[in-house]
């Protein structure tokens, strides 16, 4: 149950939002299961740990457990970071407040429809009229609130997939991370982030795979040929994650601070990449997709635990794969998911 917890400040000083408010003073804070949400205000504080609410049920169906405690906080400084983790909670999501979000998100619309008239050696009229259509993308209200309600889950389905089967993670690694969330394959981090979404956030992912093996071209992917992609499994199963690059490159230590990335492309403006890196969500949502229905709603934790001890996803194939009512080889694992991808 959501609940607003300044009420309870003078009675229990170990309260949650208690501990919270001391690192963040002047915030508006309510309690969300294992976590708090702080904001500008009430309602939107509200709104966002409703999210993180929905997100917890579905870790614990998927993953049969309870996420460790988080902070998800709009617009934190550095001392609010530092102070909220000091007070117990473990990870510390940095949320944007709707205003910065809007400024962020037309300044990258707008530098990326100007680079790509550039790139196309357009004139400065031409030039407008591709910024007056790329900014025509920016999201509404409404539009932003299905935002939210995707992606808060998605990104703590990171931190606690990261700390349920990798809890020494390298949170103080000096290095550019190797891989996009944690230790673990990019494929099956992305999974156990996409899992957690809304489900209307999941349900417009699995229309968006059914209409690219349609050979449908959709404008949010950009110019492509999807189903050769979306088939492709071994690819799939060893790629990088295609947003690794463009993430180091925008916040080189974002996987250390918990921080999220916002990145906006004019539809069909965008490099490869980024269309690369939306197909690599879809995927990810349909596989998980074919591999809970195929076997069993907590297979994506069993496939972490045996990763997390040093198996690779082929060896645990073999192993518990006709268990689970799956294929005991990757090449047979490729005939089932094609029929499987085929028939979605």
């Amino acid at each position: 149950m959501i609940a607003l917890t300044l009420l309870l400040a003078a009675a229990d000083p170990s309260a949650p939002c208690v501990r919270a408010l001391a690192a963040a003073p002047g915030m508006a804070c309510v309690e969300a299961g294992r976590g708090v949400v702080l904001a500008e205000d009430e309602s939107e504080a509200r709104r966002l740990a409703a999210h993180a609410v929905g997100a917890e049920a579905r870790f614990a169906q998927g993953f049969s457990g309870a996420p460790a405690p988080y902070a998800v906080i709009m617009a934190p400084s550095a001392s609010a970071r530092n102070g909220l983790r000091a007070a117990g909670f473990q990870h510390v999501l940095s949320w944007p407040a709707p205003r910065s979000f809007n400024e962020a998100a037309r300044s990258s619309l707008e530098a990326g429809a100007r680079r790509f008239a550039a790139s196309q050696g357009m004139t400065e009229t031409q030039t407008r009229q591709v910024v007056e259509r790329a900014l025509s993308q920016l999201p509404t209200p409404e539009a932003q609130a299905a935002l939210d309600a995707g992606m808060v889950p998605h990104e703590l389905g990171h931190l606690w997939f990261t700390a349920a089967f990798w809890p020494d993670a390298a949170a103080s690694e000096t290095e550019a991370p190797r891989h996009y969330g944690g230790p673990g394959p990019d494929w099956l981090d992305e999974a156990a982030a996409v899992v957690m979404e809304d489900e209307a956030t999941a349900d417009q992912r699995r229309d968006q795979f059914r209409a690219l093996m349609r050979g449908e071209t959709l404008p949010a992917l950009g110019p492509t040929d999807g189903r050769p992609v979306l088939l492709d499994l071994a690819g799939f199963l060893r790629r990088d994650h295609p947003g690794l690059a463009r993430a180091v490159s925008v916040a080189p230590d974002l996987a250390r601070s918990g921080g999220v990335g916002v990145s906006f492309t004019p539809a069909g403006a965008g490099p490869a990449p980024a269309t690369l890196e939306r197909l690599f969500y879809v995927q990810a949502r349909v596989f998980s997709d074919y591999l809970i229905r195929t076997s069993a709603p907590a297979v994506l934790a069993e496939i972490a635990q045996a990763t997390a001890g040093g198996q690779d996803f082929e060896t645990w194939l073999a192993r518990r794969g006709p268990d689970l009512g799956l294929p005991s080889s990757l090449a047979a694992l490729q005939t089932d998911w094609d029929r499987f991808a085929r028939n979605f």
